[in-house]
């Protein structure tokens, strides 16, 4: 990430005297939310920590307004700052040894936050969401006086606990000092008492209407989301409604016509969708030298990848990215010939690789023939890590198409994907949805089409049709690394497949399968449809 100009020192101003502002309501004044995304000691996942001051710090400091345990042992005692700069928050690292990454990107320096983005301190450190309310709901006079109060003895007074400590027992001095002249006065100390109980009165009133409107103001919210959480439901009761319609319909009229297909198969069936899934298997991959070429592969070889395949109704053949370039997912660092080219492709000028591939559909007879050189690849967040050096001392070095090393950003996977045009004019009747694919809602039945465990090579025998199976999404939209995750069910000669849902009666693609998540066998991700568009 790009480095600003760093300038940053703890300041009474930032703390307690703009925590002072806040408590009195200043005209104007905002405060944004840290959505904690980890739970801990002190913070449980989903805590909505609402900052009123125009300083705060992070880490294990009993100082630091923003607090995690010692189990985090990679978050630093004062790790990083989130300081106010004009209109805008910007954030700050302070710890020498360890990072801090904004949205996945290591923060050098200091970073401008945007509403919406995602701090983590330190790797498999605590992560938080930045979140700046909308509107007037962002102002800090929306808060009720009492969480005011709170808010300000939470952040403005406690890094300067000890210190307000003796400044509190300097006040109790002078209060006793003056008080010997305030006993001379008593007339004066009569209308002093006046004015005191008429303030303690105002005080309780005003304290009183704040409460009352932190009452209401928590019924409303609680009503808000009781309300949204209804309509999500409602939501999904529908998309759920609309998906068992669509296939007892299908079901429907399968039988009709003599078929005995059920569930997702019957829509499958009817819509034609199994035709327009190809088998791939790769039939060369060679080494180019200079435009000498080196065969890593060719039909007696034992080299090589395969994986799914289909064609949509505008022309285009889809698959994912690494059953295309095979090469950029094997060991950087082994023995093997493949990975012994690779590295020369991304060490050397004149070295370049090159796969060819075939493609067939048991069911329409369909066939093409691709080259890696025909497909679409989006190489825009490929990262050229060093190897080390070569025996005359070279820098030896590998093209990673996947986060592979710490600091890779997870959004690297929403780029497993290609496409190609070459199909000679010809089209499938399966239609993608790009929209749909940005937007799908939590526990949305889904189908996916592929040939898990390479089952359908060409080896002389009866070809196979595409095997279908059944998932659920898993979350609502996209995750941070702008993929869809859905549940576990997709098995290696999968990969390249469609997923698809049902939108107005009919099923449409909107995933390509991907991989599986690393920390768990339960999910999947997918490459949404929309980034091929």
């Amino acid at each position: 990430m790009a480095q600003a100009t760093q300038n940053y020192n703890r300041s009474l101003a930032g703390s307690i005297g703009a925590g002072m502002k806040s408590l009195m309501g200043g005209s104007g004044r905002r405060f944004y939310i840290l959505e904690h995304k980890v739970s801990s000691k002190y913070h449980k996942a989903g805590e909505n920590q609402r900052i009123i001051v125009d300083q705060i710090e992070l880490g294990r400091d009993p100082r630091c307004q923003v607090c995690f345990d010692e189990s985090f042992s990679t978050v630093s005692r004062r790790h990083a700052a989130i300081v106010k700069d004009g209109d805008n928050w910007k954030l700050v690292q302070l710890s020498k040894p360890n990072p801090t990454y904004l949205n996945g990107h290591r923060v050098d320096k200091e970073w401008y936050l945007q509403n919406g983005d995602e701090i983590q301190l330190s790797t498999n450190g605590p992560r938080m969401g930045f979140i700046v309310p909308e509107g007037d709901k962002s102002l800090v006079k929306s808060i009720g006086l009492s969480a005011r109060l709170s808010l300000f003895r939470q952040q403005a007074l406690r890094p300067y606990k000890q210190a307000l400590t003796a400044l509190g027992i300097i006040l109790v001095l002078c209060i006793g000092v003056g008080s010997y002249f305030i006993v001379r006065q008593s007339d004066e100390i009569k209308g002093l008492r006046a004015e005191n109980i008429k303030m303690n009165e105002d005080f309780n009133n005003s304290l009183a209407r704040q409460r009352d409107k932190a009452r209401q103001d928590s019924i409303a919210w609680a009503d808000e989301n009781q309300r949204m959480q209804k309509q999500h439901e409602q939501e999904i009761a529908r998309l759920r409604g609309e998906t068992s319609r669509a296939i007892a319909a299908a079901e429907a009229r399968v039988r009709e016509s003599g078929g005995s297909a059920s569930g997702f198969a019957a829509m499958l069936e009817e819509q034609g969708v199994p035709k327009d899934v190809f088998y791939m298997q790769t039939t060369k991959v060679a080494a180019y030298i200079n435009g000498e070429e080196h065969i890593i592969k060719n039909g007696e070889s034992n080299y090589g990848w395969s994986g799914t395949g289909f064609l949509l109704n505008d022309g285009r053949f889809v698959t994912a990215r690494h059953c295309v370039e095979g090469w950029l997912y094997e060991n950087p660092v082994g023995d093997e010939q493949v990975s012994i080219f690779a590295r020369a492709a991304a060490s050397y000028p004149g070295v370049t690789i090159k796969a060819n591939y075939i493609a067939v559909s048991s069911l329409s007879g369909k066939q093409f023939e691709f080259s890696s050189d025909d497909f679409t690849i989006n190489h825009s967040l490929d990262k050229k890590a060093s190897l080390g050096t070569d025996d005359d001392g070279d820098p030896v070095y590998w093209n990673f198409a996947f986060p592979a090393m710490d600091g890779m950003p997870e959004t690297m996977w929403s780029t497993d994907w290609a496409y190609t045009t070459k199909t000679g004019g010809q089209r499938g009747t399966i239609a993608a949805d790009p929209e749909l694919s940005r937007n799908l809602m939590p526990m949305q039945k889904l189908v996916v089409l592929g040939f898990p465990k390479g089952i359908g090579v060409l080896d002389g025998k009866e070809k196979v049709e595409p095997i279908s199976s059944e998932l659920t999404t898993s979350r609502k939209g996209l995750a941070a690394n702008g993929c869809i995750l859905h549940s576990s069910g997709t098995d290696h000669g999968n990969s390249g497949g469609p997923i698809l849902a049902v939108k107005d009666g009919k099923l449409v693609v909107i995933g390509i399968v991907s991989r599986g998540d690393n920390r768990t066998e339960q999910h999947n991700w997918a490459v949404p449809i929309a980034n091929i568009y």
